[in-house]
């Protein structure tokens, strides 16, 4: 029997298109079961992350600290490795910039093991620091760094501002006027807290120079005389320690700059300042100056005594001041001779110098003596007395307080009208130690007789307020 006729094989195309569909839809299987497969492990961690708490990202940067924050290279001159300035750099800008303040915290540490002077890993920890608000772990972080690279910016910028937010304006101030002229942002916030950093100060050099820190205040006013040379508040703090000191000349600077720039309308306080100038010129400065000084307080005041008393003070010490270096010398002499003496009334009390001599008297002693024409002067002007016996004036004797007494009031004996408080002495030019004593009291030589102390040693100064009251007594 014969077979049947075989089916006729489809055409060459067709059989392609049958194989590319059976393709086709094995991919399509096999993509299928691959989805599924993920969804589920998808499921899986889901599921198992269900089971704890999910893992929270750390704190981005506050928008506001940000421009506070530049890379640790930033402005770091010194020779550095350069691969862990890379690995820093790095941190900042992959870490901290990204609010992994642990992370960028664990780069630094690794660094600074690495090579625990390098600078910038320092820089890195204050920085995350300060991102995480810990304003005193940032300053300690950085403190250390600042002070071996003062002009160091990455540094100095994020100090300041850790500074500033921690309440320390004066050490804020610092930083960002540091690298001023680099940082336009460092330069707007010194701009700022200027005055408010200059009157932090001054008011720390007040408080050290009342706890009498005196070498605590010279430092903060150091810094003071920097940051504000003119300011008020730096003249001011200038004249309290220069005042705490003993340093009249500091304080006299200190004065005539306050009066120089006094814009205030306390009128009391201006006046006690310009006395204080005047006080001091004549101590220090120029008499000539504390003439004007006192001259202008008293047309301010004509009733009260003791401003006419002023002006007679600075003449007299103008005339001082205007005498031969040797003479003004005296002046100062912690004691005198008797030599020394003569040659202050030769110099300072009006009409000696010119006097006429009736009867010339001569001490053996004084012949070869480098002051003999003015010991000359006083003693044959019978001021004071020669040793009739044996014709020595013993010039190089310590003068006592009595013999100069008694040489004043003989020159306010001879005054023509002569003063009332010489009247008891009945024209007697050597009167007792006591009756010296109770007269000078009264012509206002001493506050009081007892404090007369006749044989004690005569200092110049002493002895030119003497020789000044004889002057302000005479007509």
């Amino acid at each position: 029997m014969p077979s049947p006729p075989s089916a006729p094989l489809p055409p060459q195309p067709a059989r392609r298109a049958g194989i590319a569909g059976r393709r086709r839809r094995r991919w399509l299987e096999l993509g299928c079961a691959r989805l599924a497969a993920a969804l589920t492990a998808v499921a899986l961690c889901a599921g198992c992350a269900s089971r704890g708490p999910a893992p929270t990202p750390g704190p981005r940067v506050d928008r506001e600290l940000l421009p506070y924050l530049l890379p640790p290279s930033n402005g770091f001159a010194a020779p550095a490795d350069d691969e862990l300035l890379r690995r820093v750099d790095a941190a900042f800008q992959a870490k901290l910039l990204d609010g992994d303040v642990a992370g960028a915290e664990v780069v630094a540490d690794a660094a600074l093991a690495s090579d625990p002077s390098f600078a910038p890993a320092g820089v890195l920890r204050g920085q995350a620091r300060l991102v995480a608000g810990d304003f005193a772990g940032a300053r300690e972080a950085l403190a250390p760094v600042i002070a071996r690279y003062p002009d160091y910016a990455a540094a100095q910028l994020a100090a300041g501002r850790a500074a500033e937010l921690a309440g320390d304006v004066a050490a804020a101030y610092g930083s960002y006027r540091r690298i001023a002229n680099a940082q336009p942002l460092a330069l707007e916030r010194a701009g700022e807290l200027h005055a408010r950093a200059v009157a932090a100060v001054a008011a720390q050099v007040e408080d050290s120079i009342a706890r009498s820190r005196l070498d605590e205040a010279r430092e903060r006013l150091a810094t003071l005389t920097e940051w504000a040379p003119q300011d008020q508040a730096t003249l001011e703090a200038s004249m309290s320690f220069a005042r705490a000191a003993g340093d009249a000349r500091a304080e006299l600077t200190a004065v005539r700059g306050l009066l120089a720039s006094a814009r205030s309308d306390d009128k009391a306080g201006d006046e006690a300042l310009l006395e204080r100038r005047g006080e001091l010129e004549l101590e220090v400065g120029q008499p000539s100056a504390a003439i004007e000084v006192f001259e202008a307080l008293a047309r301010r005041h004509p009733d009260e005594p003791r401003r006419a008393e002023q002006v007679e003070l600075a003449k007299f010490r103008w005339r001082v001041s205007n005498l031969p270096a040797d003479v003004r010398r005296l002046v100062d002499a912690p004691e005198l001779t008797r030599a020394d003496f003569a040659v202050l009334l030769y110099w300072l009390v009006p009409g000696v110098r010119a006097a006429v001599v009736s009867e010339p008297h001569i001490a053996s002693d004084i012949l070869d003596h480098p002051r003999r024409q003015e010991i000359m002067r006083v003693v044959n002007l019978q001021l004071m007395d020669v040793d009739e016996t044996l014709r020595r004036f013993n010039p190089d004797w310590r003068v006592h307080r009595a013999q100069a007494l008694r040489a004043l009031l003989r020159v306010l004996q001879r005054a023509q009208p002569q003063p009332a408080c010489v009247g008891s002495l009945a024209g007697n030019p050597s009167p007792s130690r006591e009756a010296a004593c109770n007269v000078a009291a009264a012509c206002g030589f001493l506050p009081e007789a007892a404090d007369c102390l006749p044989d004690a040693g005569l200092s110049g100064a002493d002895a030119a307020a003497w020789i000044r009251r004889t002057g302000a007594l005479l007509p």
